[in-house]
């Protein structure tokens, strides 16, 4: 039977493990559960407890620790059953791992002359280099790869993973690696040193195709993501094309109303003359609803711009949505309509879906105006959600069309408020410059 200070130091070692794996959990999933972190670790202790008083298999060993995990992402972070499938994979792939190593050098240890105190402080010196090595791993697959771990598409490509598992458990179970706490078994000396160095080899492949799958999978899910953000981007290239068809059907439709406005008076000023004022009124009527279409309640002196505008703020007011906007664009603006609808669209769109998860007075601000030799874009929404403010789709569009200008974008968020401001450089784009 194992001392109680080696029953004490396993278990230390092993909160360090678990310690390490719930905050693993929190930043692969991006979700904040500090207040669940001693629970979780005291769970896994008992858990580990009893595997040692036990003496239980490690299969059994692996089924429950799996089953703590996928529990605690389920029912404590809320995330979906597919969403645990990618951070469980990772965390049982590198605890097989670490196992699989502490059961090769335990054997070497094993089959060494040394004093019992001495073995059992190897043993202790092993375990716990291990468990640091595995933790600081945990750190920096989550730092490396954490960005791409709630994808839908990696719960799928993490399983992967499965076939390091399974080869690490067929080197132990093959080279008979868990007979080390057997001591029948070791008189028999079934495990040759040979067999030591073999096992490391293996092992030590295992991890190589390991790292190489987490490097592919990132790959895939970063391209995944590529793609899906640059159809977004058309589909978006194409509504500003839409924008700026209508914009000059509206400005054709404003131009012939403008030729004929004296033509309109001609007949309104006969039918007075003739004393037709049934007629008159009625061609009258007739002429403001044709005027009422042409005309847009927002002027920016941009027809894009205000098309694009008119349909968004009306969109926000339809729901709730107050909009404030004083939007003054010069007439020596030199960025291109296409671009700056991108910028007002994708802001505007991010602005509108988080006021409409609010619960009390949302609210956009929009400025746009001119500062020296830079255009300046200020659009600032209601927010509650606290926490640093990620990089979307749109913001990413936002930031791609900022750069062509040379431009920059700030984000702020705090004081329930959420503010972009977009910057964009005029001067080297001016013509003849």
């Amino acid at each position: 039977m194992l001392s109680v200070g080696f029953y004490v130091w396993w278990l230390c070692v092993n909160s360090c493990l678990f310690l390490a794996e719930f905050c693993f959990i929190q930043n692969f999933t991006k979700v904040r559960a500090k207040k669940f972190m001693v629970p979780y670790v005291l769970l896994s202790d008992l858990l580990t407890l009893w595997v040692m008083y036990d003496q239980s298999g490690g299969v059994l060993r692996l089924l429950l620790h799996t089953g703590i995990i996928v529990c605690f992402t389920r029912f404590v972070l809320k995330l979906k059953w597919v969403a645990a499938v990618a951070p469980t994979l990772i965390i049982l792939t590198l605890f097989t791992f670490m196992e699989g190593f502490q059961t090769v050098l335990m054997r070497w240890l094993s089959e060494q002359t040394m004093e019992k105190r001495m073995g059992i402080v190897l043993q202790m010196l092993i375990s716990g280099m291990l468990v640091l090595m595995l933790a600081a791993i945990l750190r920096y697959v989550s730092k490396k790869y954490g960005d791409t771990g709630q994808q839908r598409i990696s719960s799928y490509l993490y399983t992967l993973l499965l076939p390091c598992i399974f080869i690490v458990w067929v080197i132990r179970s093959g080279l008979g690696l868990d007979m080390w706490m057997n001591s029948e078994a070791m008189g028999n000396r079934f495990f040759e040193e040979q067999s030591v160095l073999w096992a490391v080899a293996w092992l030590l492949g295992t991890c190589v195709i390991f790292f190489i799958i987490l490097k592919l999978v990132h790959k895939i899910i970063v391209l995944s993501i590529q793609e899906r953000e640059q159809k977004s981007l058309e589909d978006q290239v194409k509504k500003q094309r839409i924008y700026l068809a209508e914009a000059e059907k509206r400005n054709e439709h404003y131009r012939r109303f403008q030729h004929d406005i004296d033509n309109h008076f001609l007949v309104l000023t006969g039918l007075f003359r003739e004393k037709k004022y049934d007629e008159a009124r009625e061609y009258f009527e007739h002429l403001h609803d044709v005027s009422d279409r042409l005309l847009i309640g927002i002027k920016t002196g941009n027809p894009a711009a205000d098309i694009l505008l008119n349909e968004k703020i009306g969109f926000a007011k339809s729901n709730g949505i107050q909009v404030k906007y004083d939007v003054n664009l010069p007439s020596d603006c030199v960025v291109e309509n296409m671009d700056l609808c991108i910028i007002l669209a994708n802001a505007l769109d991010n602005a509108i879906q988080a006021c409409m998860k609010e619960n009390r007075q949302p609210e956009i601000s929009l400025i746009v105006r001119k500062r020296y030799h830079f255009l300046v874009i200020e659009i600032e929404n209601t927010n509650l959600k606290h926490g640093k403010p990620e990089y979307g789709t749109g913001l990413k569009n936002i930031k791609h069309t900022v750069e062509k200008y040379e431009g920059t974008m700030e984000i702020e968020s705090g004081g329930g408020t959420f503010r972009l401001t977009v910057l964009l450089c005029m001067k080297p784009f001016a013509k003849g410059e």
